[in-house]
């Protein structure tokens, strides 16, 4: 009877912490500024108010911010509730401030399995929202199987439990995934609801989604002035701060309107508009899409050299974030502008040789067989063509009849969703299993305390310079990955003296090298845990590289300079390896890294006697594809994009 009455108790605390913390952010995210100056003038704030700083910092878009509070809130523990809301913010962070979906997802994956030791009355809420934050994740990486998956299952519990808030934003996911399919009636039924439950609640950003989700369906039927009409009111409705993100979409679909109705006018003038705005959000999705924009309106007016390097720059980006479905249809454009070139060898390089055409949208498959059919005909591959030409009229007949098999379709699922939700609300009744869930995570979290605290106990090792001749690039790159995975805190730090083959003629390498070993007797310490020599670069990895350390390699470089003749320029490049190259990287990658040196160093030159110190960070986890063939090119892009920054940093003659 005790143990009952302190379940009780738990919980209620549980639901009214929960309650009170709603309350206090919405106050955050009305005057996030205010609050953001309160909370920082805390001498120990708590979890909570760590979780309110992150989304006042995230109402302000400070994405560094917002990850570092919400990181805070987490490791100091919240409520089982606060936590699941403070796992799927984070995961918002990722996904709509960074624009990473892929981490994005793994952290809703943790949320989910926290939901299924959670059995508090607020529970469908809480499925719901993270089920719509798992389709907008899946819909972000461009696979829309999942997406739709996760969509309708948030529609079916908001449904069953009453919640109409949370069905209005369930609705309007699952009707933007159908319209990406072309399934109108599905997306009708959504908008439908949607449109019916927005008006009910006077919810203006709703109702300009609504509007620009049938700006998007009058589009795709060919009905333009229709969807010009939705569009207008779309952007009427979403002239808000807070809603600059849409305002780009909707202004991006009018463009593909007024593209499709001949007005090339508007279309350039709307054009404007969404470069104008997308300066100031910086969001590298929307900006592959605006390029894609670009690359239409120049094949309208008959460029299609412009439409071809749009195109590429789309393709990078979209391969850069990870969405596959916007890649391929990328690449097929781009196969589509080959062909009115009369590039054969072009189209034939642009078009995925290993797609899996059976996996991507009825429309795409229909464009791809298409192009791969004039391929073949205008190489005289006469038998090639009739196949793939029947192949394309084929996907073509799917479209047309893909109406009443969506019909049938919905039935079925349906049927599925009220079995799922049928294992679901069985779940909820088992209180036993939920106490024994709530034991376990106590015993993992201690688990967890005490891994941290062993890991933590653990010291790197120290460099063993002796060697540094005689170790290769692959065996450096090994131990790297391995100290890495032990020390995520680790450093890659690259030293070249500029000019460097002219100073070899001159002088002879044997000096330099006894500069480079005595340089490395200098920085012996228990932070440098590994050094090598390659490509006549000293290459070291360096554990947590502060002031100190940054004042010693310093000093020891200006010492040798003293030394040697002329008194040579040095060049330093420094990235920490988990931002450029997140955790799970492969040796490969790091010769992708290593092309970021040369680009690094390529942008300023040193003058004599000068120490130049290059820093590289990045806004978000692998912020390009080091294994891309123009790997030179993605990094410009990160660059472009704010995804990397790179600070440059004259030391001139360093005191000795």
């Amino acid at each position: 009877m005790r143990l009952l009455c302190f379940f009780i108790a738990f919980c209620w605390f549980n639901t009214a912490a929960a309650a009170d913390f709603q309350a206090e952010r919405k106050k955050v995210e009305a005057d996030p500024d205010k609050a953001i100056n309160q909370l920082s003038t805390l001498a120990a704030p708590s979890a909570e108010q760590w979780l309110l700083l992150s989304h006042g910092y995230m109402k302000l878009h400070n994405k560094d911010g917002a990850l570092s509070a919400v990181d805070k809130a987490l490791d100091l523990g919240l409520t089982p509730s606060l936590q699941i809301e403070a796992l799927q913010h984070k995961a918002l962070v990722y996904g709509i401030m960074f624009r990473d979906s892929k981490t994005a997802i793994k952290v809703l994956k943790q949320a989910e399995k926290a939901l299924q030791s959670y059995h508090e009355n607020n529970k469908p809420a809480l499925q719901t929202s993270i089920y719509e934050s798992f389709a907008q994740g899946y819909n972000q990486r461009g696979d829309i199987t999942s997406a739709l998956k996760y969509a309708e299952l948030s529609v079916a519990i908001a449904t069953e439990h009453k919640l109409p808030k949370a069905e209005l934003q369930s609705r309007l996911i699952a009707g933007r995934l159908a319209l990406q399919q072309n399934n109108f009636s599905m997306a009708q039924q959504h908008l439908s609801r949607a449109l019916e439950l927005a008006q009910q609640s006077d919810d203006q950003a709703s109702l300009g989604s609504i509007h620009l989700r049938l700006g998007m369906a009058y589009d795709k039927l060919e009905l333009y002035q229709l969807a010009a009409d939705h569009l207008h009111q779309a952007e009427q409705f979403l002239q808000m701060p807070d809603r600059r993100t849409q305002l780009v979409t909707v202004l991006l679909t009018q463009i593909d309107v007024w593209l499709s109705a001949g007005d090339l006018a508007r279309a350039e003038a709307v054009l404007q508009k969404a470069r104008a705005l997308l300066q100031q959000l910086k969001d590298p999705y929307l900006t592959a899409q605006l390029s894609f924009s670009e690359a239409q309106l120049s094949l309208a007016r008959h460029q299609p050299e412009a439409a071809e390097q749009q195109l590429l720059k789309a393709a990078q980006l979209f391969q850069q974030l990870g969405n596959r479905s916007m890649q391929h249809e990328t690449s097929i454009t781009l196969t589509e502008v080959a062909l009115q070139q009369q590039q054969l060898e072009k189209a034939r390089a642009y078009l995925p040789a290993d797609l899996q055409v059976d996996t991507l949208p009825v429309f795409l498959q229909h464009k791809y067989w298409d192009v791969l059919s004039r391929i073949h005909a205008n190489s005289g591959q006469w038998q090639a063509a009739y196949q793939t030409a029947l192949s394309a009229n084929k996907a073509r007949f799917e479209l047309q009849a893909d109406q009443q098999q969506q019909r049938l379709d919905q039935l079925a699922k349906g049927l599925k969703l009220q079995q799922q939700m049928a294992s679901l609300s069985a779940q909820n009744t088992v209180q036993q299993y939920w106490l024994w869930s709530l034991l376990a995570t106590v015993i993992v979290s201690w688990l967890g305390v005490l891994f941290f605290a062993i890991r933590r106990s653990l010291k790197p090792k120290t460099a063993n310079t002796g060697q540094v001749w005689v170790k290769s690039w692959t065996a450096f790159s090994r131990q790297l990955r391995k100290d890495q995975l032990r020390d995520p805190s680790i450093c890659l730090i690259a030293v070249q003296l500029q000019h460097i083959s002219e100073f070899k003629l001159v002088a002879g390498e044997h000096l330099l090298r006894q500069s480079m070993r005595n340089l490395l007797e200098q920085l012996a310490c228990e932070k440098l845990i590994d050094s090598t020599v390659h490509t006549d670069v000293l290459w070291l990895s360096v554990s947590q590289p502060d002031a100190a350390w940054q004042q010693r390699l310093w000093l020891g470089l200006s010492s040798i300079q003293q030394q040697l003749p002329g008194q040579p320029a040095f060049r330093i490049w420094q990235g920490q390896l988990t931002a450029l190259l997140g955790q799970d990287w492969q040796e490969q990658d790091i010769n992708g890294l290593r092309e970021l040196v040369w680009y690094s160093w390529q942008q300023q030159q040193a003058n004599a006697g000068e120490l130049l110190h290059f820093e590289l960070s990045a806004s978000q986890q692998v912020p390009c594809s080091w294994q891309a063939e123009n790997v030179r090119q993605d990094i410009n892009n990160a660059l472009a994009l704010g995804l990397l920054q790179l600070r440059c940093q004259p030391l001139a003659h360093q005191p000795v």
